[in-house]
């Protein structure tokens, strides 16, 4: 499902709820494949994602930083 960062799957049973954690990094991984894929597996009514950029910080000059170094 991804080749690198991971995933936790934290799970309310007695409401039928699970909240998925996905962090991946690189631009070959599409996490977006992999929520479907989960959702399907976990036979989900439906499903909702929010989407939290991180690793690309701003420098105080305005410039962008790469968020692996020597990348």
């Amino acid at each position: 499902m991804i080749a690198e960062s991971h995933f936790a799957i934290h799970t309310w049973p007695e409401y039928g709820f699970a909240a998925v954690d996905l962090f991946t990094c690189g631009d070959t991984v599409d996490p977006y494949a992999a929520f479907e894929l989960l959702g399907t597996s976990l036979r989900a009514a439906t499903h909702s994602v929010v989407e939290m950029r991180r690793g690309l910080l701003p420098s105080p000059s305005g410039a962008t930083l790469p968020h692996k170094p020597g990348a």
